[in-house]
């Protein structure tokens, strides 16, 4: 979204102490935003974070971010480096601990879907074609009624 001119009005004829706002906004076309289908999928690690439902797996992460702490210079006088110090000790102690799994980014579809559901959709869609058609005949039917009488 690009804002092009932003004007403010003063009115008149009305008697309130509010102002009129116009704006020219251009918004850039849809199929702009849209990735090449020919372009490869971009893929993405995540950290296994289920696992930490595991109480063994929970304890060795744990003992892993202590270990790392421990480590650490605790003299740091900048916020951001010890921001990303930490945010350092806390992906290599996930890593060690709980691994990485690759996504890819996928259409979105239901995880139940199955043969069963595809079919199901198939015959909803035959139903309502089977149903349009029969009224758009129904309806020509009753065109030809009222110019024949």
């Amino acid at each position: 979204m690009l804002i092009q001119d932003i004007r403010v009005y003063r009115s008149n004829e009305i008697d309130s102490d509010r102002y009129l706002l116009c704006a020219k906004v251009n918004f850039p076309p849809r199929w702009l935003n849209k990735s090449n289908k020919k372009t490869q999928l971009k893929q993405e690690e995540f950290f296994k974070v289920r696992l930490l439902n595991d109480e063994s797996i929970r304890r060795l992460y744990t003992q892993r971010v202590k270990l790392h702490l421990s480590n650490t210079k605790e003299n740091e006088i900048d916020i951001e480096k010890e921001w990303k110090n930490l945010q350092n000790i806390l992906k290599s102690a996930a890593n060690e601990s709980l691994g990485t799994i690759k996504r890819r980014n996928r259409k979105k579809y239901l995880k139940i879907w199955d043969d069963q559901i595809k079919q199901l959709i198939e015959t909803k869609k035959n139903h309502t074609k089977m149903v349009e058609f029969k009224e758009t005949r129904r309806q020509t039917g009753i065109q030809k009624k009222h110019s024949t009488g």
